[in-house]
């Protein structure tokens, strides 16, 4: 029984528990998985913005170096060997001023170059021969334009395996016209896109062609992606963002995690295929689901308080009914002295009428706190003892005041004379109200008899116990006399 109740309970708790928890976690995944696939189209246009922002201070810049005397002095010098070594110096100026942090990005540019009116490098810093005449109007889409139109711009080139992001500006005589151009060429290096990538609060990958060229990712990550994007379902969008077309936001497994990405083409990335995508852990955007593990913990305390309470509970009911149903089984075997002695106030009253059920069948009227006795027909006899050793008794209800000389005498009397005469007069008493007395052997009723006596001795610490039969209308009943 002890178990039934701790388990019943324990059960209720751990199945409102988990099922709260289940709920509250799926519910929660399910909105903030919604708003990562709503969100991730801002944070991609949130890049492509800071990527034009960025393009243009850097096209700002070249315009600004295009300007200075360093460079405009290379159109002016007389001779190939002179117009080369200016070229090389100039480039190289460029290149410390952009390593500047206070006047350009604070690293050095990958490469830097100045150009002819007809697109051929003059000279590159690093090296001074290196690219010397190479041809550029069809690699570099802008620099058309900038040579064209005389202005600055900024761009996508693919050099030598490396995606650049190009700032190109015109350089200009005195009389206004271009004679040539200056180019500078960042890398989308994986620095790039990590700093990118904490600005926009997503990883950051650059694509060109066929591959991966940059990644804020770990390896592991870049190299699933790698094939995620090459394969379907996710090569055709892919084929399709390096033509210009923005996909619509997608999922795909990446290394045993769950990913949401989108994927563009690199503005003013014209006769490139260079892309991005944006790419975000699932798990970290949906991390807040996590709060429903509190369900989980409080479940437990929970489980742990009702098992400590339902144990406490179940021990203050089981060990008064395993101590009543002990002693219920002591007087049917013979013990007319047990008596049921239970303190608890949601058993009191049962162990009350229980007792009264046995004194009713022993013939025994059970007293009250004041010396009364209670019959089994519910009324009341008086019964006291004086301290002399006579018994007072009184017909009317409530203690006696009166001598009592009949306790004097049944105190002389013999025990063996007492308990065959208490018998004789109770059977008659019984067969003159017309009771059956067929189930009332001698020495089991002596036995009860003996053992109610010794119950009263105990509990008035009195010095003998005798009984008397008295009939009250059709009720026999036992009365005690208490002798002290």
């Amino acid at each position: 029984m002890r178990l039934k109740l701790i388990a019943g309970n324990l059960v209720i708790v751990l199945l409102v528990g988990l099922g709260s928890y289940l709920v509250v976690r799926t519910q929660l995944r399910s909105e903030l998985s919604r708003r990562l696939e709503d969100s991730i189209g801002d944070d991609s246009e949130l890049f492509a913005r800071s990527w034009r922002a960025d393009g243009a201070r850097l096209a700002e810049g070249v315009g600004n170096r295009a300007t200075s005397s360093s460079v405009r002095n290379v159109f002016t010098a007389l001779g190939e060997a002179n117009h080369r070594r200016r070229a090389y110096e100039a480039a190289q100026d460029v290149s410390k001023w952009f390593k500047d942090p206070a006047r350009g990005r604070g690293e050095r540019p990958h490469i830097v170059a100045v150009i002819d009116e007809t697109g051929r490098v003059i000279a590159r810093d690093t090296d001074p021969n290196r690219m010397y005449g190479a041809p550029l109007l069809n690699n570099v889409p802008v620099l058309r334009r900038v040579l064209r139109r005389g202005a600055s711009r900024y761009g996508v080139w693919a050099h030598e395996d490396k995606l650049l992001q190009v700032g190109v500006a015109a350089v200009r005589n005195d009389q206004g016209g271009v004679v040539g151009a200056l180019l500078v060429g960042y890398d989308l290096s994986n620095g790039f896109a990590k700093q990118e990538a904490s600005l926009i609060g997503h990883d950051l990958l650059f694509v060109m062609g066929e591959r991966i060229y940059s990644t804020s990712t770990s390896v592991d990550v870049r190299d699933a992606l790698q094939e995620a994007l090459y394969s379907p379902p996710l090569d055709n969008r892919t084929l399709a963002a390096l033509q210009g077309k923005p996909t619509l936001p997608w999922a795909t497994t990446l290394a045993g995690h769950e990913y949401v990405g989108i994927t563009a083409a690199l503005p003013m990335a014209r006769g490139v295929e260079a892309a991005y995508v944006v790419l975000a852990d699932q798990a970290k955007f949906t991390a807040l689901a996590g709060v429903a593990n509190m369900i989980l913990w409080l479940t437990l305390l929970g489980i742990a308080g009702v098992a400590i309470y339902g144990y406490i509970i179940a021990n203050s009911l089981m060990d008064p009914i395993e101590q009543m149903e002990d002693d219920i089984l002591a007087v049917i075997n013979g013990r007319g002295d047990v008596r049921l002695e239970v303190d608890t106030p949601e058993l009191g009253g049962l162990s009350y009428r229980v007792n009264q059920l046995i004194n009713l069948f022993t013939g025994v009227a059970e007293e009250d706190d004041e010396g009364r006795a209670v019959t089994s027909s519910g009324g009341w006899e008086s019964v006291s003892a004086s301290s002399s050793g006579s018994n007072s008794v009184s017909n009317a209800p409530g203690p006696a005041k009166a001598d009592d000389p009949e306790a004097s005498a049944l105190a002389a009397v013999p025990e063996s004379q007492y308990y065959a005469q208490l018998y004789k007069d109770y059977v008659a008493a019984k067969e003159a109200v017309g009771e059956d007395i067929s189930g009332i052997p001698e020495t089991r009723f002596i036995e009860r008899i003996k053992g109610n006596a010794a119950h009263l001795l105990k509990k008035h610490e009195a010095k003998m116990v005798r009984f008397r039969v008295e009939t009250i209308g059709d009720q026999v009943n036992l009365k005690p006399v208490v002798i002290h």
